[in-house]
């Protein structure tokens, strides 16, 4: 584990523990083993270190469900669903940290902070956009912003749920609930049941494009690289098509180890020889171990 990221899970959980405004650097520091100035050299305050966390954490929840959508072998209805459960899959697995993120850590009135949200809301609208249309077609347009929110409000008050220690519910069955309300609305729309209420004009304000690039990670750089490996093997005419599948699952499975919390490095290694041992495959597998890696 490389310094920069020992230092995010240490702050994690003495942050978890203790509360953002009682944990200092000097305290991180102590428990790391390090200089406190070592910590200013990857994160200029306590605020940036804060948000620097909820970036990595929310990536590894949106980096799941990213590359499920590139696999469109699966119906695109069972494709969301398996977009929602691998969410909050990663949800489940980082319940330390939505903890944290829902008790509203952090310093108060900070701008800072209202720009990731901003961020992540733009993040989330955008995914959901895409499969909004690619599960109802164009019609479904003027009815997008009243689909969102409902959608929004019923992920954000599951999730509270999802993450309390007295209420157990799997990420499957909450993943195939919610699509299956979202087609029910969906459908009640398409059909002329209810009219819209909310309009573009009116929401610009939370009209946010996909971030390319968070304060800390740049997500455009390690989806594209994503994508490339994906459209590497989906392309190649010189494949057995029991070999493509292969090759897929065995990204797919790169994917929900790397995102793990303590990723098993013999694992990848095993998958990444895997991938390699196909020289058509050597130079996008390169890139996203590079980018993986040292990020």
């Amino acid at each position: 584990m490389d310094k920069q990221q020992q230092i995010l899970e240490k702050a994690v959980e003495l942050f978890g523990e203790k509360g953002y405004e009682n944990t200092s650097i000097q305290e991180i520091a102590d428990e790391i083993g390090i200089a406190k100035g070592s910590i200013y050299s990857y994160f200029q305050s306590k605020e940036d270190l804060l948000i620097s966390i909820y970036e990595h954490y929310q990536q590894l929840v949106f980096e799941r469900a990213f590359v499920v959508s590139l696999n469109r072998s699966i119906p695109v209805k069972q494709r969301l669903m398996k977009q929602f459960e691998v969410q909050f899959e990663g949800i489940a697995e980082y319940k330390f940290f939505m903890k944290m993120q829902m008790r509203g850590d952090g310093p108060k009135h900070s701008e800072k902070l209202k720009q990731f949200e901003y961020r992540m809301r733009g993040r989330f609208f955008t995914w959901l956009d895409a499969n909004i249309i690619e599960l109802f077609g164009p019609d479904i347009t003027p009815y997008k912003w009243d689909l969102f929110w409902m959608v929004q409000s019923i992920y954000t008050s599951y999730m509270k749920l999802f993450v309390s220690d007295h209420i157990t519910i799997q990420a499957k069955d909450l993943a195939t609930h919610l699509v299956t309300q979202l087609q029910h609305l969906g459908e009640s729309y398409l059909h002329g049941e209810s009219k819209p209420l909310l309009k573009d004009e009116e929401m610009a304000s939370f009209a946010v494009k996909m971030d390319k690039q968070g304060a800390f990670v740049s997500f455009e750089k390690r989806e594209q690289a994503w994508k490339n490996i994906y459209e590497t093997i989906q392309l190649c005419n010189t494949i057995q098509e029991n070999r493509r599948q292969e090759l897929i699952d065995c990204v797919d499975r790169i994917s929900i180890e790397v995102n793990k919390q303590q990723p098993e490095q013999i694992i990848l290694k095993g998958l990444f020889s895997i991938l390699k041992s196909e020289p058509f495959l050597m130079e996008p597998v390169e890139q996203l171990e590079a980018i993986l890696f040292t990020e």
